[in-house]
């Protein structure tokens, strides 16, 4: 376990350096009491039925190896995103995936935050500062913070934007690379990440009442946030793991995909690039355990866990064996 715990990756320096980010949500949260205090009720109806702000810890483990973080897209929630229905046996992250045969060393946390488009601009929030307040969260977590684990981040629309920005930020502080060489992979289910025209539609929408959040603005194809982030995260990106998730379905009273494939895609050489029965809402929320599209999201998470811990474990071999080598010597020169 303690080789497992020392793998590192390297990463090229970058030549900015970003302040240590500051935290956008609610006063108190999960992960801020140090231990496991979670935040899906257990009663069949749910009050909060998008779930709280912050960084919140859903599901601990005995012996954390990895841990999972989950980010909710435009208009979500830390909780109804991946939920199908108002009731704690539906959200997945929390009370299916734990239950799964080889996420035993899986810590798994849920990230909320202000994406209700319809209160308008009350807020200057960009993706800038979403993905500055995740990796703030981060930080401090005692339970991320104050491991050795693997990352894996999850973002389902914005979430995915959200999660690779916070990633370019962690690379540009010099305190925070360590934070930024610990995630291995990236799950992105039906972003955006050249931007969709519905958000170009929604943003006329809004204009109307003279009321278009910043982040809105991003989300919109051929941005120049997007762009940027584009352009950064190609060039560090190289060492981990990619799985683009892109739907097939249109929703109901859309003329076209919410987010279309050339959009949800990165096109990296490495990518995987998967197709799933399900429109962008049902992308990342499932009926039942037997959904195919949740044992399809399941099968490759459990994969990358699988191919984590193999590829540390080989690396960790001559270690082990120098060790073995040098407990034999020591034996033959004893008197």
């Amino acid at each position: 376990m303690q080789s497992f715990r020392k793998f590192r990756r390297k990463r090229s320096d970058t030549s900015s350096q970003a302040s240590l980010p500051l935290r956008i949500g609610t006063s108190s949260s999960a992960e801020t009491s140090g231990s496991l205090n979670s935040t899906i009720s257990h009663d069949n109806n749910l009050e909060d039925t998008k779930g709280p702000l912050g960084l919140t810890l859903i599901h601990d483990s005995n012996e954390p190896l990895f841990d999972f973080v989950f980010v909710h897209g435009l208009g979500g929630g830390s909780r109804k995103t991946w939920a199908k229905a108002n009731v704690a046996a539906h959200h997945w992250p929390g009370e299916w995936l734990p239950r799964e045969a080889g996420f035993e060393n899986v810590r798994i946390h849920s990230y909320g935050y202000n994406s209700d488009w319809m209160k308008g601009n009350d807020n200057c929030l960009n993706l800038h500062h979403i993905g500055k307040s995740l990796l703030g969260e981060m930080a401090v977590s005692p339970h991320i913070s104050g491991s050795n684990t693997s990352l894996v981040l999850i973002g389902h629309s914005m979430g995915g934007l959200v999660i690779k920005k916070a990633f370019m930020l962690a690379l540009q502080d010099s305190s925070l690379k360590e934070l930024a060489n610990r995630v291995v992979s990236f799950y992105f289910l039906g972003t955006p990440h050249r931007g969709s025209d519905s958000a170009k539609m929604l943003k006329s929408i809004l204009q109307v009442a003279s009321s278009s959040p910043a982040y809105v603005n991003d989300l919109i194809r051929g941005s120049g946030a997007l762009q940027s982030i584009n352009d950064e995260f190609r060039q560090y990106s190289g060492d981990v793991e990619l799985w683009s998730f892109y739907e097939t379905q249109k929703m109901k009273n859309f003329g076209s995909l919410i987010v279309d494939p050339e959009s949800a895609t990165l096109g990296y050489r490495e990518e995987k690039q998967i197709p799933m029965n399900a429109d962008h809402r049902s992308i990342c929320k499932f009926d039942s355990p037997a959904d195919p599209n949740y044992t399809l999201i399941r099968n490759a998470l459990a994969s990358t866990v699988k191919t984590i811990t193999s590829r540390c474990q080989c690396l960790s071999l001559p270690s082990r064996m120098q060790k073995a080598n040098r407990l034999q010597i020591s034996k033959q020169v004893k008197p």
